[in-house]
């Protein structure tokens, strides 16, 4: 079954953010998509969202598995499931190497397999209301879950760019998230999970940068906005690492060395680049892409759109209606 998502932004005022939301599950969008990086608590973000609309689903992705304690994840995940039954989705990922220490002072990313042991822990913490993790010296503690009513148990996500992720998400997990990814590594990933899932209920979802544009001064904005955002993502190996593994190595190395020796970053990334990951263009452009990306196997394309002009909420706003379907 068809399905379209958006991602909104936890950046803008949460006024604003829950207007958002209530705009875009009126445009008929099946799911709101909300990144954690750094600024409002995503779970606390969603709750807010979930009990201020009716029927969109609310879907965290990902969340760092290093950022919390397993039993305060459990129970934050029992807390949003409890509060829109048959509505949330929460994506589970490794975190990442290069930001670990220097934002959030972690010893470093979960391993694939610690992803996956955490997917079985929620799901087992919510199936029987037990919380299970082990204390400072290595003992087995349990917690009773304590006062959760939960009618409809939540999709769990892992978020994936690589094989050996995609065979955990596919074997346990209800779906995979994908992000900065070509159609052609989506559609080799996609193929691989359904592979491991082996005909059993599997969402593959995907954030897809896009911005509707009809002048080219204002494609060339997004794209420097999206050249911008990936000379970011680069410096991050789970990112850059597969990109330069798809032919663009050239983009990968440019950016990390401008990085390495304060240059501008944002020029080192190609337009073949921002064509291969982002969708800018008029509407029926982008929709053309968006058959693509399902063709290739991705269920529920996730559109975070990309802002321009000084408008940034209205600019948003024209280019998710002029793609609800």
């Amino acid at each position: 079954m068809s399905r379209l998502a958006t991602a909104l932004s936890s950046r803008a005022p949460l006024p604003q953010l829950v207007e958002q939301a209530k705009f875009v599950e009126g445009l008929g969008y099946d799911r709101i998509w909300l990144p954690e990086i750094s600024g409002r608590d995503a779970f606390v973000t969603a709750a807010i969202l979930a009990t201020q609309t009716q029927t969109i689903g609310v879907g965290l992705g990902v969340i760092p598995l290093p950022s919390r304690p397993l039993p305060a994840l459990e129970m934050a995940v029992a807390t949003l499931a409890e509060s829109a039954p048959g509505r949330v989705a929460v994506g589970l990922g490794a975190g990442h190497r290069e930001t670990a220490a220097p934002q959030f002072g972690w010893r470093g990313p979960a391993s694939p397999d610690k992803v996956g042991e955490a997917v079985f822990a929620i799901r087992a913490a919510l199936e029987t209301s037990t919380l299970h993790h082990y204390g400072a010296g290595g003992e087995s503690c349990v917690l009773k879950l304590r006062g959760q009513h939960i009618e409809v148990p939540p999709q769990l996500f892992v978020g994936a760019l690589r094989p050996r992720m995609v065979k955990i998400a596919a074997g346990i997990a209800d779906g995979m998230l994908l992000n900065w990814v070509t159609e052609a590594r989506a559609a080799r990933l996609c193929a691989l999970a359904g592979e491991v899932a082996r005909g059993r209920m599997f969402t593959t979802a995907a954030y897809i940068p896009v911005c509707v544009v009809d002048r080219p001064k204002d494609r060339d904005h997004a794209y420097r906005k999206v050249a911008s955002q990936l000379s970011s993502y680069l410096q991050l190996s789970a990112y850059g690492d597969p990109l330069a593994d798809d032919g663009y190595a050239d983009d990968v190395k440019a950016v990390r060395e401008a990085r390495r020796y304060g240059r501008d970053a944002t020029a080192a990334v190609s337009e073949r680049l921002i064509q291969a990951v982002a969708m800018i263009g008029d509407a029926d452009e982008i929709r053309a892409r968006i058959r693509g990306l399902r063709a290739a196997g991705i269920d529920e394309p996730v559109l975070a759109p990309v802002t321009i002009g000084r408008d940034s909420a209205s600019s948003l706003l024209l280019t998710l209606t002029a793609l609800a379907e």
